[in-house]
């Protein structure tokens, strides 16, 4: 067996076999960085891995087999030892080795580094978030700001069931016009704050801070489908651009379509015709799946006003059905891959909606986002696509590259916009959080969804003038929005505004939100208000009532300072290597990951550093 290992040595089979290994790994590597920045399918990655894990052995099987002489290449068994050049072939394998270690370290170390170097594009001087000053009507010779609204288009119908269809149209529409680089669009959540007002143009483009708003009216009658829409300057009121359509439902997509491509042309924005149309494609073209995506996303939005989080069950159905119409449908795989990520993550408050647990989620996530990735046709959606699926795969930093390299085409994509947000947290980059929220609403003014992580996120930063005054601007726009005032209320117990907090319980108290949020926001205010026998009061009950609810649980403790109770109630988890769980609360910097092993394990993996512990300020002192 000796002379056997000797012989391997000798022939250089054990050589050929680490450069093997060392070489597919830089290769795996160079393809994770490339293949998505030029949208290559994600087959050819996986042919790829087949192609060089086949190899191998053959690899082995050559080098035993046959040798290189100074005549070419023959086979071992032909070559006399005294005609060998196999020790000089060694040396130079050796080199080829040492190479690609220095290769794979140097990529191991811009790896480690990455997070810091990476950011969003520079959207100009960063403005801190307390007041907006009044801007000046463009005049006739400046040329026009492109931004704009898309206010919810009116359903003229007979049946005021068809409401969501005018609402999923416009906010199609609106997705489209957002994907464009140069045009700046208010979100959907902004925009139809002013659905049945009675607002002006002016007022409307004031509040919203956009120079022209698009709007119009729906009416379907039967297999009948009349679409009017108007691009209108607001300053003045000049209609840029106006079209009626009057087609048969089967036309509804290319209405669409055109819609976008004729806005952002009246708007001059600097896309070519082949990347306009690639960009507001609808991806399918089949008219009952694009239906069935136009009712979830009219629904799914709108939960974040109302705080009704079953609503999502609804939208999540209704992707399930364009699927089923269209199963190349990538948007609407990537609609119901929201869904179930938004699932998994247990502190998210629309999470636990279903009996399954994180664990039997995510294979539906993962088979969601991979059709979303196979069927998708534009590239740049694809990078976001992987985004989502390496951040899951707890794959931080190629996430949040990848998540960058998106934003870098598609700056005002709130999918994007709360990934990055969202990544920062898991990463621990709390410095980056601040200029990412400020620079965020520089680029947008101010978003309610964006806004909604932004407050989270910016609990740890240590910038308690930029909460403070984020908190209350918040307030100011979206009193009416339940989720923005959950998070608005945590906020200013933080910066030890109690009496400002106590003040948004009502439109909390009030909403559709689950039992057990609202039931968190009064254990909070107890403590802030130091009234100890009604904070064991609704501590007790919280304990009881929602211990099927683990963020709320460990959440109760800390607020109530049990920090050990806390400690053990992900205990569990981590024996369990449920790591799905157990990543949903590295966005707290209140949360000590240190007791969790095999967490601290998958962290070390990566190399992350958690920041220093950051104690809840409200928190019950006895």
């Amino acid at each position: 067996m000796g002379k056997f290992f000797d012989e391997l040595k000798r022939r250089n089979v054990v050589r050929v076999g680490v450069a093997y290994i060392v070489v597919c790994w830089l290769v795996f590597q160079l393809g994770e960085i490339l293949f998505p920045v030029f949208g290559t399918p994600d087959w050819v990655f996986k042919t790829l891995i087949l192609l060089l894990a086949i190899g191998f052995p053959f690899a082995l099987i050559f080098a035993w087999a046959f040798e290189l002489t100074s005549e070419g290449i023959k086979k071992t068994r032909d070559v006399h030892m005294t005609a060998s050049i196999t020790a000089s072939t060694g040396r130079k394998l050796d080199f080829m080795i040492i190479a690609a270690l220095v290769v794979a370290l140097g990529y191991f170390v811009w790896e480690r580094q990455a997070p810091s170097e990476s950011g969003v594009p520079d959207a100009g001087p960063v403005a801190e978030p307390i007041a907006e000053e009044a801007s000046e009507e463009p005049t006739d010779e400046e040329s026009p700001r492109r931004s704009i609204a898309v206010v919810p288009f009116v359903n003229m119908s007979s049946d005021k069931e068809q409401e969501w269809f005018a609402d999923g149209l416009t906010e199609e529409i609106l997705n489209s016009l957002a994907r464009t680089p140069d045009l700046l669009v208010a979100a959907r959540t902004s925009s139809f704050t002013f659905k049945g007002s009675n607002e002006t143009i002016q007022s409307i483009a004031a509040l919203l801070g956009v120079d022209h708003i698009l709007e119009g009216s729906v009416r379907r009658a039967g297999d009948r489908l009349r679409v009017t829409a108007q691009l209108v300057r607001a300053h003045d009121g000049f209609h840029l651009w106006s079209e009626t359509y009057d087609r048969n439902v089967d036309d509804m997509i290319d209405i669409q379509e055109n819609v976008a491509i004729e806005i952002a042309n009246a708007l001059e924005t600097a896309m070519d015709p082949e990347a306009l149309a690639l960009m507001v494609s609808s991806g399918t073209s089949s008219v009952p799946a694009f239906e069935a995506y136009l009712a979830g996303l009219a629904v799914g939005e709108s939960t974040f006003v109302t705080g009704d989080i079953y609503e999502n069950l609804n939208a999540r159905d209704a992707y399930k059905l364009a699927i089923e119409l269209d199963p190349e449908f990538a948007k609407a795989h990537w609609r119901l891959a929201i869904f179930w990520r938004n699932q998994m993550t247990v502190n998210f408050i629309p999470s636990g909606i279903t009996e399954l647990t994180p664990t039997e989620m995510l294979p539906l996530y993962l088979g969601a986002i991979n059709k979303a990735i196979e069927h998708e046709k534009d590239p740049a959606s694809k990078i976001l696509y992987r985004a989502s699926k390496a951040r899951t795969e707890f794959k931080y930093r190629q996430a949040l590259r990848l998540n960058n390299q998106y934003l870098e085409q598609r700056p005002n994509d709130q999918s994007a916009q709360l990934m990055r947000l969202t990544l920062l947290g898991d990463l621990d980059l709390r410095d980056e959080i601040s200029d990412t929220v400020s620079t965020f609403f520089e680029r947008d003014g101010f978003d309610p969804v964006v806004t909604g992580i932004s407050l989270t996120r910016l609990l740890y930063s240590g910038d308690t003038e930029l909460l403070r005054s984020f908190a209350k601007n918040a307030i100011d726009r979206f009193g009416d929005n339940a989720n923005v005032m959950y998070q608005a209320h945590r906020d200013l117990l933080w910066v030890g505004d109690i009496d400002g907090a106590s003040k948004v319980l009502p439109v909390i108290l009030a909403s559709d939100l689950p039992d057990d949020s609202r039931h968190l926001v009064l254990l909070r205010q107890a403590c802030a208000e130091n009234r100890l026998a009604d904070a064991d009061r609704l501590y007790t009950k919280a304990i009881v009532q929602f211990a099927g609810n683990t963020s709320i649980i460990w959440l109760s403790h800390l607020i109530m300072g049990n920090e050990e109770e806390a400690v053990e109630t992900l205990m569990d988890y981590d024996s369990k290597n449920d790591m799905i769980t157990m990543a949903a609360f590295l966005g707290y910097g209140s949360f000590d990951a240190t007791p969790y092993p095999n967490l601290t394990s998958l962290l070390e993996s990566q190399g992350l550093e958690r920041g220093e512990l950051v104690k809840i300020p409200y928190q019950c002192r006895r």
